[in-house]
């Protein structure tokens, strides 16, 4: 019989580890820990002894500490959860569990009941989940699940407490290594040696020292060193005592070769070690040994096996857990109200956007933008498309000349202009006429190829311009914006030639539009963050510009949150072999977040560029694409999270850009085919039904602001307008670690908000100082329980293909919660606000006497 023995090693004071693999062969082993398998996919065959048992999907079995063990494939693919846990957690209050061995096997093909082992796999779940997420206090959640675990076993399955001396082990080799591996972790603080157990079990030194080797699968001066750094790490961790006596206690020979080996493990020294530690809330830190594996464990699609193993629990939901409604610190803020402040812009309100030209035709589309406008009311509206075929503008006669047709476009922007709009025109794509290939995106065909001759481009521009002032006047037009093109950075994506064949596309066409009038408004190039911090992109646009006298009156920028690069679409084209279908060359392409801070350092950076390579104080900066995320069919879109990162941002970036247009206002956006669900994750603040999102509400909150700021903090804002006070606030929490490396598995159709940090609940205490008189006060609040289509709509059991009845319900349930009171204020005012995680709370004092 061929076995080695296995060194299990947990993360710091945790003592569980969880393994989510496949498996191809692993050796004969065994260990000192309790294992539990559960299998996610597929199915595996386990020996535990003499005896090998088949596990197929949703079929589980516990191996007690010391049994020879090992796995291996079948025929099928296999997907696996295998939880290691130490006994030795459970010996203070229950001192035999370390005795124990449990009969606890499941098999699905054999029936019986399967209740109490849904209870272990709900248990090694919710471990599993726990140390994935590692939240504050992580370590003691997982605790309590161990206890429950162990009382679990013992009161429902067959055990047998097997005394430590008369342990019946067949196998002689078993009992010698066993002594062996005893004496040498009972002795590891001292300089015990080989030959001292050769001496004590009678054996050859050379013969023991193969023995060892062959059975545990390393030196005896390997494992010792593993037990004592392991036992060096749990102290670094949990104790407060130096590093040097950290090393003696551990029995290492001196500090420099324990210094040594731990920076070889875990490639730092135990000072930084301990360091990272504190400044990470005792997330685990990576070490080489996690590559150290016996036998062959095989890569899996985590997010799938995570997304499997989730059915198991009940994804936390911090708005109904204790520590959702728990006290953070109270902040106390005092505010000056006859401070006159400074002057405040809703530059927010400048821009609003939607998918292509020819969607803005649509009843549909135009009664929520007629219902925005008469809420919030934006100045502006950028979208695609104003040039492509369905428009219907460019037209041949049969004798070849060049006919244009106005009349959807006289169409679209006279309903502009009755809603008191402008256009904010982005020009393109281009028409078939005029296309020099067939490179299209989007099940539209939007035509991305350069123009076969430019001048035929050019004519069109300008035509199409005359036409606008004919019909609009000269001064009106000019207080349009023409952006060229949309993200040409993404070649054979968006833009179907090269990076200078774009820049003498842009001069063209900026020469053609200033041919009419110098102070119409002409920019671009509407390039993605990503190619503005990682390439020259941007800068190379600029210098063209300046060199070649290039008008640029605006510069336009995408920001999202996450960052696919063109390269990586490229890439995808290549592999697809078809750029034309979007949807293939999407799927598949890993996005990267960035921090919470990512737009305003985004703008920093675009304003640093600009003054250095541009040099002009008067090109204006505009964000024309804006969201939570750059993926239309992001579940996060139907949020409350997109309320507070909307207001955390645009408060944040106030004087370092005109304009922050989020994409889109409306989910009636079809660069994919329409959603199907009610919410589906479109990227609108309205909801293809036209029912308002919590992020249609963060727009109405902020409208609601006064037009000097008196005081400003990291979560709060405090203006005025006359003699009116605005309190707003909100509580913003961002990303988990887990979902900002990639990990989806936590976020589903109905469960959407697992995927954050956690946050407690915002308390903040206002006191307004130099208000006199009587007061109207109104208190809006916007948070999950108030103003959330999305949860009102899980509420009601999440219907599809909703009724009329059930669609003005919810129209008329997600609002934000008004409460209205009358004060004699004499000198101050004192509130004090509990904003939830997602939550924004605004207060406005509107003197009435």
């Amino acid at each position: 019989m061929s076995y080695k023995y296995e060194v299990v090693m947990g993360e710091e004071a945790i003592p569980v580890k969880t393994i989510i693999h496949s498996v191809n062969e692993l050796d004969l082993h065994w260990h000192n820990k309790i294992e539990i398998i559960f299998v996610l996919e597929g199915s595996v065959n386990v020996s535990i002894g003499k005896e090998t048992y088949l596990l197929q999907e949703s079929d589980l079995i516990l191996i007690n500490i010391n049994e020879l063990h090992s796995t291996r494939k079948t025929k099928d693919k296999n997907v696996l959860l295998a939880v290691q846990i130490d006994p030795e957690f459970y010996k203070h209050c229950f001192p035999k569990f370390k005795n124990m061995r449990f009969n606890c096997k499941y098999f699905s093909q054999e029936g019986g009941k399967k209740n109490k082992f849904d209870i272990i796999i709900h248990y090694i779940a919710n471990i599993t989940w726990c140390l994935n997420k590692k939240n504050k206090g992580y370590e003691l959640i997982i605790g309590s699940y161990l206890y429950l675990l162990g009382e679990h076993l013992i009161n429902n399955f067959h055990y047998d407490v097997i005394e430590a001396k008369s342990q019946e082990i067949s196998d002689k080799d078993l009992i010698r290594i066993k002594n062996i591996i005893d004496y040498a972790d009972e002795n590891m603080g001292r300089n015990v040696t080989l030959k001292e157990i050769a001496e004590r079990q009678h054996l050859n030194y050379h013969f023991l020292s193969h023995f060892i080797k062959d059975k545990i699968g390393m030196s005896f001066q390997d494992y010792l060193n593993s037990i004592r750094l392991n036992n060096a790490v749990s102290m670094i961790a949990n104790s407060n005592d130096t590093i040097t006596n950290i090393a003696y206690v551990s029995g290492f020979p001196s500090i420099n070769s324990f210094n040594r080996l731990f920076k070889r493990e875990y490639n730092c020294s135990p000072t930084e070690y301990r360091d990272g530690l504190l400044t990470s809330n005792h997330k685990s830190i990576k070490s080489n040994r996690e590559n150290n594996k016996i036998g062959t464990y095989l890569d899996v699609d985590r997010n799938a096996a995570l997304k499997k193993l989730y059915c198991y629990i009940s994804i936390p939901n911090t708005e109904d857990k204790e520590e959702y409604k728990k006290e953070g610190n109270i902040d106390r803020i005092f505010v000056d109200a006859k401070y006159e402040g400074e002057s405040f812009k809703h530059y927010w309100k400048k821009l609003a956007t939607f998918g292509r030209a020819s969607e803005g035709l649509r009843n549909n589309l135009q009664g929520q933008l007629k219902e925005m406008q008469k809420q919030i009311g934006f100045e502006y509206i950028r979208f695609h498309g104003i040039f492509m075929d369905e428009m219907m503008i460019y037209n041949k006669s049969e004798d070849g000349e060049v006919q244009y047709n106005w009349s959807y476009v006289d169409e679209l922007f006279d309903f502009f202009k009755e809603i008191n709009i402008k256009p904010f025109i982005e020009l393109s794509f281009m028409p078939s006429e005029l296309k020099s290939s067939d490179d299209t995106v989007f099940w539209w065909k939007g035509n991305i190829s350069p123009p076969r001759h430019i001048n035929l481009w050019t004519d069109l521009v300008k035509e199409f311009i005359k036409h606008c002032i004919n019909r609009y006047g000269l001064k009106e037009v000019e207080t349009w914006y023409f952006e060229v093109w949309n993200e040409p950075e993404y070649e054979y994506y968006f833009w179907a030639g090269s990076k200078e064949e774009y820049f003498e596309f842009y001069k063209e066409t900026a020469l053609a539009i200033k041919s009419i009038s110098e102070e119409l408004k002409v920019g671009g190039p509407s390039i993605t963050h990503g190619a503005i911090l990682g390439s020259c992109w941007l800068e190379d646009f600029l210098y063209f510009c300046n060199k070649n006298i290039v008008s640029l009156d605006f510069l336009s920028v995408h920001i999202y949150p996450e960052y696919v690069s063109s390269e990586g679409v490229e890439e995808n084209i290549l592999q697809n072999k078809d750029h034309k279908n979007t949807s293939k060359v999407i799927s598949g392409i890993k996005k990267i977040y960035y921090d919470k801070n990512h737009t305003f350092n985004t703008l920093k950076s675009v304003n640093h560029k600009l003054k250095e390579v541009f040099n002009s104080s008067n090109t204006e900066i505009h964000v024309t694409e804006w969201n939570a995320s750059s993926l239309n069919g992001n579940l996060i879109h139907d949020t409350s999270y997109v309320a507070t990162f909307i207001i955390k941002n645009v408060l944040q970036c106030v004087g370092i850009t005109k304009s922050l247009g989020y994409w889109t206002f409306t989910d009636l956006i079809e660069e994919s085919k329409l959603g199907i669900s009610s919410f589906h994750g479109g990227f609108g603040l309205f909801n293809k039904d036209g029912l308002k999102k919590p992020s249609y509400y963060a727009y109405y909150l902020l409208s609601k602001l006064g037009d000097r700021v008196i005081q400003q903090g990291e979560d709060y804002i405090v203006t005025k307008k006359d003699e009116s006070i605005q309190i707003l606030v909100y509580n913003y929490a961002y990303f988990d670690d887990l979902f900002l490396h990639g990990d989806i598995s936590a976020l589903n159709h109905k469960e959407r908000y697992s995927i954050y940090e956690v946050k407690a609940l915002k308390e903040i205490e206002f006191s307004i100082n130099g208000l006199n008189g009587y007061y109207k006060i109104t208190n809006y609040k916007l948070n999950r329980e108030n103003g959330s289509v999305f949860d009102d709509w899980i509420e009601l059991g999440a219907p599809e293909n909703m009724h009329k009845e059930e669609l003005e319900y919810l129209k008329g349930k997600a609002q934000p919660k008004i409460e209205i009171k009358e004060l004699k204020l004499q000198g101050k005012y004192m509130d004090r606000m509990s904003i939830p995680v997602h939550g924004v709370e605004l207060i406005i004092l509107d003197r009435i006497i």
